[in-house]
């Protein structure tokens, strides 16, 4: 790389070869008539890592002069823009000497026409410092440039710093920050600063986390006065993040909502999750107080109702993953079966995420005890009783729950069979299905037949066709109202025993009703709900 350089102010041309271990004092200075100021950059040669027809490599990249003129702007867009505040132009131009591609050139008409805000932030020690925003946004198409800058040039982006903002369709612009902060902390390579993330130090005095809450805000009021449709695209994303995370709707930053539509939607949820896992380690550190404050006990509230909307919003997830399995005929009884409560498994206590068993019911999260595909012998030994005069004893249900009838009354049981069917079947597919209900029944009177079982009921889980339909009916089943098709219920007599048959889709309809209600309750009291209807009469 040769550089020559004539400068009218010394009557002189420089010129030197720039190269790894480059030494200063070889800079060539001649003394010459010179009218006006120049710089010629000259690239040639290759290195053997790039070009060695010896080992027939060959790593040379086309260079297109329009790329790099590009490129070369984004960089020193600071330092052209400095000096036509000056009144002084620069034109840059690029050559290819080969022919290959055509030339281009950098002029003062290529740097947009900056507006600026200006803001200071302060630091812990109290010193202020004051930053300058300039920016320029164009209803055109084009690219968003955003950078931090140093010495009147670009050093790196607001997304390396984690800082993520976009603009809608039709716009395009550029956002330059410029500070003696950064400038007196930016790194000797120009190609980063000595700023912390989020801690601060005796040198870094401000983290990036604090100046980037300061500069959304000022980038909010650029983009209300120069976007006109920016409450609407903040609407529409923050609907977007109360649909995918719910419970974290209360922890989003001011400073993001007012610029969420220009902001990675990723960002945001990231950093009201950390918020509200921050507010959880708070409250859990000052658990076992004596007394609480009215503050305490109404974010105590808030954070158990978001863990509740946690639990729900992942109850969600896992009915689209029910969906999908079927959607996809992915329709392996195993998978399925997991989904409800591993096999082979048992336990006697609930907790959040342990198992799925409220996709039939809420209620089924109160056993004392349960088990998935366990020998009939073995659940029985579990709550208190003996295989004795039991005929299928090694016979395995898929799932078998337990739950106290009567506190009064510990061994007094109360419980529920489930089995899952396989959702086709080669050929007959109806007559295997109803098999699975005559063989859920010989597992009910098996169980209902020990002293402690007071009431057990059981359900079928399957694919309801027309013709399984029929035949239920035909064996005196009555088809029950739903969300979706219809439950086939029959309560035998003799043994008091009743089983539900329901298809998979309407356990998933009802389990989504269920989980709707609630979710719909918490988005209507929940801050961001006040902050989108708030907008409705202005976007409307």
């Amino acid at each position: 790389m040769s550089f020559v350089s004539r400068l009218k102010k010394e009557q002189e041309v420089r010129s030197f070869d720039f190269v790894l271990d480059f030494d200063p004092e070889l800079i060539t200075k001649v003394s010459d008539v010179v009218e006006e100021n120049e710089t010629r950059i000259s690239l040639s040669g290759l290195t053997v890592q790039y070009l060695n027809p010896k080992k027939h490599l060959d790593r040379r990249i086309f260079l297109d002069c329009g790329e790099i003129r590009d490129k070369v702007l984004v960089q020193i867009i600071p330092t052209l823009y400095f000096y036509k505040k000056k009144g002084i132009d620069i034109t840059i131009n690029f050559e290819d000497l080969t022919g290959s591609t055509p030339p281009a050139t950098i002029t003062s008409a290529d740097v947009p026409e900056f507006a600026e805000r200006t803001f200071q932030i302060k630091d812990g020690n109290q010193t202020v410092y004051d930053f300058a925003l300039n920016y320029a946004v164009k209803a055109e198409d084009g690219r968003l440039e955003t950078y931090y800058c140093a010495d009147h040039r670009t050093v790196c982006s607001f997304a390396d710093k984690d800082l993520k903002i976009s603009l809608p369709y039709g716009y395009s612009g550029y956002f330059l920050l410029n500070s003696d902060y950064l400038h007196e902390r930016v790194k000797n390579d120009r190609d980063d600063f000595e700023i912390f993330p989020i801690k601060t130090d005796l040198w870094s005095t401000i983290s990036w986390d604090t100046i980037n809450n300061h500069l959304k805000s000022e980038i909010s009021e650029i983009v209300k006065a120069g976007i006109p449709e920016t409450e609407r695209i903040n609407k529409e994303k923050l609907k977007e993040i109360e649909l995918q995370r719910p419970y974290l709707i209360n922890y989003i930053e001011g400073a993001d909502i007012e610029i969420a539509g220009y902001l990675d939607a990723k960002q945001i949820i990231e950093k009201a999750k950390k918020r509200f896992d921050n507010a959880k380690e708070h409250l859990l550190a000052g658990a076992g107080k004596a007394e609480y404050t009215d503050k305490e006990l109404k974010d105590a509230i808030e954070i158990t109702q978001n863990e509740l909307v946690s639990y729900v919003n992942d109850r969600a997830i896992v009915l689209e993953r029910l969906r999908a399995l079927l959607e996809k005929k992915e329709r392996v009884e195993e998978v399925i079966h997991n989904l409800f409560m591993t096999k082979k498994s048992d336990d006697n206590f609930y907790y959040i995420g342990k198992n799925n068993l409220w996709l039939i019911d809420d209620r089924f999260t109160t056993y004392t005890y349960a088990a998935s595909d366990k020998r009939i012998a073995e659940v029985l030994e579990a709550v208190g009783e003996t295989s004795d005069g039991v005929d299928i004893p090694n016979d395995r249900p898929d799932l078998a729950l337990f739950f106290s009838h009567d506190p009064t009354k510990p061994k007094s049981l109360k419980s529920v069979v489930i089995e899952i069917k396989p959702f086709d079947f080669p050929s007959k597919p109806d007559r295997e299905k109803f098999h699975g209900v005559t063989q859920l029944l010989d597992y009910l009177k098996a169980f209902k037949m020990k002293e402690n079982v007071e009431e057990i009921v059981g359900f079928v889980v399957t694919d309801i066709d027309d013709a399984l339909a029929t035949r239920l009916r035909d064996d005196a089943y009555v088809p029950l109202y739903s969300h979706d098709a219809p439950i086939y219920h029959r309560f035998y007599e003799k043994p008091g025993i009743s089983i539900y048959v329901l298809g998979a889709k309407t356990l998933i309809a009802d389990a989504e009703a269920r989980n709707k209600i609630f979710l719909d309750i918490i988005r209507r009291q929940s801050r961001l709900h006040e902050i989108i209807n708030s907008t409705s009469a202005t976007v409307s």
